[in-house]
């Protein structure tokens, strides 16, 4: 029997031209992409080199008019825009400049001291948020009449309303003396806001108190806690105000009206208020949870609100250095 032999017969040279063929074939076909590159929008790191000088020049414009109240003068512009520049708007030169605006007791014309100025602005700030505007030549004014009408008392022997008139004097010039008081450490963050609010002026003379003390504790509230009272906290404040009854506000005793400003501006809710305040005063918006505890850490203890202004004023955010 014969074999059945293929209709193909090839050379060995003719299956390796072959293999090679269909190797070419196969390869070519699986050949590999070039990966796709996808770029994530707003995520470059701040290249502060290319910040233009005309907004390292509008961040030392803010600086001091934020901290002492006016514009830089044309050698103290180039002088801090010069430095800023030279450190790469280093957080630490920006905060050494915030330092100088805000503590440097150097004598300087125009503002006797960069540390007076500071502080005058400061008082500015607190008296626009806390009694419509009412300042130092207001209480000193309010205080000659008060003065004025002690000695009438005297002469007469109206010895009730003579002492009660040589209290709401001290309490005017404290408050007319509130910025020299926190400038030489006399006084706290929490008595100086009491103090604005807690004298004849403020309390007879401004469209929120109007002489009634359910407005004092509405508006005390509002502009310390940035937050309306509750039922329960307005009918201890009111007792404790108008009756001299005790209660307990805060987790705290009180009896009078200067205990209930002193339980009030002691509160955690007032340290936090402050924090809120100054992130509004100054970034025109309000602190971030992160931001507050961060806040809070601090100011209860040291009661330090130019910490918390020097690590608002030396962000990006403030700076606008994007």
């Amino acid at each position: 029997m014969k074999p059945i032999l293929s209709p193909f017969k090839f050379s060995t040279q003719t299956f390796i031209f072959f293999s090679f063929f269909i190797s070419i074939i196969f390869f070519s076909g699986c050949k590999k992409k070039d990966p796709k590159i996808e770029l994530v929008a707003n995520n470059n790191a701040p290249y502060y080199d290319k910040v233009p000088r005309v907004k390292i020049e509008n961040y030392v414009n803010r600086l001091f008019i934020d901290i002492i109240g006016r514009e830089p003068f044309d050698a103290e512009m180039q002088a801090e825009t010069d430095n800023l520049i030279a450190n790469n708007l280093a957080i630490s030169t920006r905060e050494s400049l915030i330092y100088k605006l805000q503590l440097d007791t150097t004598h300087r014309a125009g503002d006797s001291s960069f540390a007076i100025a500071a502080n005058t602005r400061i008082y500015d700030l607190l008296t626009v948020r806390l009694c419509e505007g009412f300042s130092t030549p207001d209480f000193l004014f309010y205080k000659g009449l008060q003065d004025f009408g002690n000695i009438q008392d005297s002469i007469l022997g109206n010895w009730a309303e003579f002492y009660a008139g040589k209290k709401n004097s001290y309490d005017l010039a404290r408050a007319a003396n509130a910025k020299w008081l926190y400038l030489h450490d006399s006084i706290e963050i929490e008595e100086y806001c009491a103090i604005l609010i807690n004298n004849t002026l403020t309390f007879t003379k401004t469209d929120s108190y109007m002489g009634n003390e359910d407005n004092t504790i509405k508006y005390t509230f509002n502009d310390l806690l940035f937050r309306q009272y509750t039922l329960n906290e307005f009918e201890i404040s009111r007792e404790m105000i108008l009756f001299g009854k005790s209660g307990i506000l805060f987790g705290r005793s009180g009896h009078s009206k200067g205990d209930y400003f002193e339980i009030l501006t002691h509160s955690n809710e007032f340290y936090e208020g402050t924090v809120r305040w100054l992130y509004k005063t100054f970034l025109a918006r309000f602190p971030n949870t992160q931001e507050v505890i961060e806040g809070m850490t601090s100011l209860p203890n040291d009661k330090d609100i130019f910490k918390i202004q020097r690590n608002i004023l030396k962000s990006d955010e403030y700076a606008n250095f994007f």
